[in-house]
């Protein structure tokens, strides 16, 4: 949807298949930043790649989506901090999908490319909104953290969508045990009358 507005790079997870195919296809005509999620050296050249991008005015704008997985239209999820730690400055941007005519959520762990892409293909159409919110910059003593989560907050506020603390990640993987029993703890607490 951004793309009919100006060109971007785009940084992103190193596919196989049909999305490998295609990102190989993008990185010859574009400066784009693909990565290994799984290896730790491979972050820190992510970082510095990133900041060098960010920092060479004639390279495209780099589009990221900070959650690090697709999401349910319903929420944004805890952003990655690595976006944040880059410097420069961030243009959010809040998109809602229209779920009327096609649901645009893909659970690529229930899912592949192919499936999600013939299934938004031949539905009706793909309707969202979209809203560039105003340019933001890291305050002098705010960490990467708090400054995910500030824009985090205006993306949620902006599109309407519930402001969650939690990883995007939960669709792969099991609470872990202490999470859980923290929480019924807490439940406990709340039900226990003295």
């Amino acid at each position: 949807m951004l793309a009919c507005d100006g060109n971007y790079s785009f940084v992103g997870q190193n596919q196989g298949g049909l999305f490998g195919f295609m990102q190989k296809s993008l990185s010859n005509v574009q400066d784009h930043i693909w990565f290994e999620r799984s290896e730790m050296k491979d972050r820190l050249t992510v970082a510095k790649r990133l900041r060098e991008h960010v920092e060479d005015p004639n390279k495209d704008p780099m589009l990221i989506f900070p959650e690090g997985t697709c999401i349910n239209n319903t929420s944004v999820m805890m952003f990655k901090k690595g976006s944040f730690e880059i410097g420069g400055t961030i243009y959010p941007v809040a998109i809602k999908y229209d779920p009327l005519f096609s649901n645009a959520f893909w659970n690529s762990s229930q899912y592949s490319m192919v499936h999600y892409l013939l299934d938004i293909m031949s539905s009706w159409a793909l309707v969202c909104d979209v809203w560039y919110l105003p340019p933001v910059t890291r305050h002098e003593n705010e960490t990467a953290i708090q400054f995910a989560n500030r824009v985090k907050a205006d993306i949620a506020r902006q599109g309407g969508l519930v402001d969650l603390i939690w990883d995007g990640q939960l669709k792969r993987t099991k609470v872990k045990p202490e999470l859980r029993q923290q929480k019924q703890e807490d439940f406990a607490q709340m039900l226990k009358i003295d």
